[in-house]
């Protein structure tokens, strides 16, 4: 387990310093988060990182741990069907929406499509709507990558996708946290310390799915989008919290 307790101190050694973040905490004492998204949230590995946070940073705060409403193989069209169901009628006061990779993903098997983009654009806008109709605060979070190369097909597909979130941040004033950008630039910092390609996935475990280390740092850029400041986060232990 002790190789895993400076696992925020590796992340944030990679990434550096946040270009831009609030200056306040975005979450009140005992405020509900749930969680929203696909096989990756499921798994739970970076909502664990951030219960572990705010349960050592902010104990007088008495933060629930995160609802994870998280479902394998899902895609914006099936995350807005049941988005009132499983975020809205439980009430939290921010809701996290991870969507897109499952967009890309499963469909790089056809040539792109504007109007599968556009069928998106609307699903997502359509959840973050909900929420804010509800007075849920929204943390839109973008896919991470799919193959740990910045040129690869599929990542090149994913930021289309990921611009599209965060036009649809900008016109509704909600939070954007752009994970694909923190990925990219681990892998950059990555690529460049080790001399061969045998230590290609060391964020994910097919290009995917998380490893710790990819849990790690999904669970950074939310806190900072959470006003959470890194010597905080990397003042966390996450021994005996990410196997």
């Amino acid at each position: 387990m002790a190789h895993k307790v400076g696992l925020f101190a590796m992340v944030l050694s990679m990434i550096g310093s946040p270009e831009c973040q609030p200056r306040e905490l975005q979450f009140r004492a005992g405020d509900q988060i749930v969680a929203m998204g696909d096989s990756i949230t499921q798994a739970g590995g970076y909502l664990r990182a951030i219960d572990a946070v705010l349960a050592q940073q902010y104990p007088d705060m008495k933060m629930p741990k995160v609802v994870n409403v998280g479902i394998g193989g899902q895609k914006a069209e099936d995350m807005v069907a049941r988005f009132q169901k499983d975020v809205v009628a439980r009430k939290p006061a921010i809701v996290t929406i991870s969507v897109g990779v499952n967009d890309v993903w499963h469909r790089m098997d056809k040539p792109h499509d504007p109007r599968v983009l556009e069928a998106f654009t609307a699903n997502v806008e359509n959840m973050v709507k909900m929420a804010q109709a509800a007075g849920i605060k929204v943390l839109l979070v973008s896919p991470t990558v799919i193959e740990e190369a910045a040129g690869s097909a599929a990542n090149q597909r994913l930021r289309l996708y990921i611009a599209a979130e965060k036009e649809i941040a900008r016109r509704n004033q909600c939070g954007f946290v752009d994970l694909h950008a923190l990925f990219l630039k681990a892998i950059d910092h990555h690529n460049k310390q080790v001399a061969t390609r045998e230590n290609k996935g060391f964020l994910t475990t097919d290009g995917v799915h998380m490893k710790p280390l990819g849990d790690t740092l999904m669970a950074v850029g939310i806190l900072r989008a959470l006003g959470v400041p890194d010597e905080r986060i990397e003042a966390t232990s996450l021994a005996g919290v990410l196997e």
